[in-house]
């Protein structure tokens, strides 16, 4: 009987983890809820379904596999990565810090949870705390251009443009694909009345064909 189950259980989650590479997010709860049936004390029947509901954005189904994961492996950091998200995409974000912190303390310079444990922090209206995550994250992953994006976008919100400026020069640097970042950096001098240095990035913008550039270069560029 055993040995049946064990059988079945593995055809099952083979099927499973099909359904889930075929985004068929539906199918796979419902198969890893047949998987879980069978093996009630697996916690990565829990884990597997738990990101199923995640991807099929049923966050409120995904943070009780979550939960229901912890228990049965406390110490499963994945687990602990993805109840986070599900509680950040609920808004319940001192859940979600809290279970980011866990993480940390295990795992103290992981870029990974610094960055999305600043961005809990930031939507709670924590700027210092999410800045101070990020400035730790770009400590660890110094050619993340994500990071610093990131960080200027926050800098922005703490009124800090010449510190945004100089984050946005290095993701120019680390992502040369990410075009709006002249049109992005040409606002900001705009803040601080710099108007040639913005002029110049309205024109390297618009050389990328980025077209929102055209209406504040010809605003503040076409008679200076």
């Amino acid at each position: 009987m055993l040995l049946c189950n064990a059988q079945q259980g593995s055809k099952i989650l083979i099927q499973a983890n099909k359904a889930s590479l075929d985004r068929d997010y539906k199918k796979a709860f419902n198969l890893y809820t047949d998987y879980i049936q069978i093996n009630t004390n697996d916690f990565r029947g829990y884990f597997n379904r738990g990101t199923s509901a995640y991807n099929a954005k049923n966050y409120s189904s995904a943070i009780q596999d979550f939960t229901k994961t912890l228990q049965l492996n406390p110490i499963f950091m994945e687990a602990y990565y993805f109840r986070g998200q599900s509680f950040y995409h609920s808004k319940k974000y001192k859940a979600a810090i809290s279970d980011y912190s866990y993480g940390l303390s295990k795992k103290p310079n992981n870029s990974s949870f610094l960055k999305l444990r600043a961005d809990a922090y930031a939507a709670s209206g924590q700027k210092d705390s999410a800045l101070i995550d990020l400035n730790n994250a770009i400590a660890t992953d110094k050619l993340s251009g994500d990071l610093y994006k990131r960080r200027a976008e926050l800098k922005i919100k703490l009124n800090d443009i010449e510190g945004s400026l100089k984050d946005y020069n290095a993701v120019e640097k680390l992502i040369p694909s990410y075009k709006m970042v002249h049109y992005i950096k040409g606002k900001l001098y705009i803040q601080i009345k710099e108007i040639d240095f913005a002029c110049e990035e309205f024109e390297k913008a618009l050389k990328h064909k980025v077209v929102v550039a055209d209406q504040l270069n010809e605003e503040y560029c076409s008679s200076h």
